[in-house]
């Protein structure tokens, strides 16, 4: 892997004060300074170059701070990549997630809220990243669109939806392996992972938020298994880790009340979009996401916080 220099000042005292590291030595030691180690995470180098890509699942519409790089992303400061490269005191970040896309804006422009087009996020990628997450292909053939589309007082589900869904999120996993593939075309030296879906809805009960019929709600958790699947295949065929979320976010649905991940079918600004992940689901994908990676428990947080001098500014067009 090309050489850079990089600094390392806050993983440094973070390995200072997680170890207990001191300038002291122990009986009979030397007068001289004690080495520190630099923490390293499963197989990721010490000095971890950081690049997220995905759809809104892993963008955060709403949560907390939007970012401005550019604000049409609805891209939070406190989504599970911003989590991510806290806790793995990364060297650089750059965050090129945004909602609304679909595995075509991984390599193509995307047109985003305001009029702005963002760059195609494998723009972002280059030989020196080590570290890959993607979350994308809900948005492919209109599948969330058109799970939404039969809730409460939307339209009317159209004849053979389910069936059309099913095949469709089947296709994904081609679409996705062929992703993958185009990650590791730009970024050959990265460790990639894939990251599923968490449970959005009950597959029996429904609740106030989504009082759907048994059968419909039978239909979505179907989809979003499907859905999964396609994702676990598309990476694995394509050489990629797959973070599953199934087990992580069962009982934290949109109807799990106060342990709920998912918001319900409110526009909650500094909270979430609707049937999208609040601050809790986006801090325990993060969590799945981490002990995937480094076979470890994450630390806890409230809030993400990347180390400051890692977060790179995406470039945002000219007026």
């Amino acid at each position: 892997m090309p050489a850079t220099t990089r600094r390392r000042t806050l993983a440094v005292a973070l390995a200072a004060a997680a170890l207990g590291v001191s300038g002291c030595s122990g009986a009979g030691g030397s007068d001289g300074p004690a080495e520190t180690e630099v923490p390293t995470f499963g197989d990721l180098p010490a000095e971890i170059d950081y690049v997220a890509l995905g759809d809104s699942y892993s963008a955060g519409p709403l949560v907390t701070t939007v970012r401005s790089d550019p604000s049409g992303c609805v891209r939070s400061t406190d989504n599970y990549p911003a989590f991510l490269a806290g806790w793995l005191a990364v060297e650089s970040y750059r965050d090129v997630t945004c909602s609304a896309a679909d595995t075509s804006d991984l390599r193509r422009r995307q047109q985003v809220i305001g009029g702005e087009s963002v760059a195609p996020q494998l723009d972002a990628l280059s030989e020196e990243t080590d570290l890959v997450t993607l979350g994308i292909g809900g948005n492919d053939f209109g599948i969330f669109s058109s799970l939404v589309g039969c809730a409460p007082g939307a339209r009317a589900c159209p004849p053979g939806l389910q069936q059309r869904l099913l095949r469709d999120a089947g296709r994904v996993e081609a679409r996705v392996e062929r992703a993958v593939r185009q990650v590791s075309e730009r970024a050959p030296e990265a460790a990639v992972y894939v990251v599923g879906y968490p449970q959005v809805l009950p597959a029996e009960d429904g609740c106030s938020a989504v009082p759907l019929p048994e059968g419909q709600l039978e239909t979505a958790a179907s989809v979003a298994q499907r859905l999964n699947d396609s994702l676990r295949a598309g990476a694995e065929s394509a050489g990629a880790s797959y973070v599953d979320l199934d087990e992580a976010s069962e009982g934290h649905d949109v109807c799990a009340g106060p342990d709920a991940w998912i918001n319900g079918p409110e526009m909650r600004l500094g909270v979430a979009a609707p049937f999208h992940p609040l601050l809790a689901g986006m801090r325990g994908v993060a969590e799945e996401v981490f002990g995937t990676i480094t076979g470890d428990e994450a630390p806890e947080a409230e809030t993400a916080a990347p180390p400051t001098d890692a977060v790179v500014r995406n470039e945002v067009p000219a007026g």
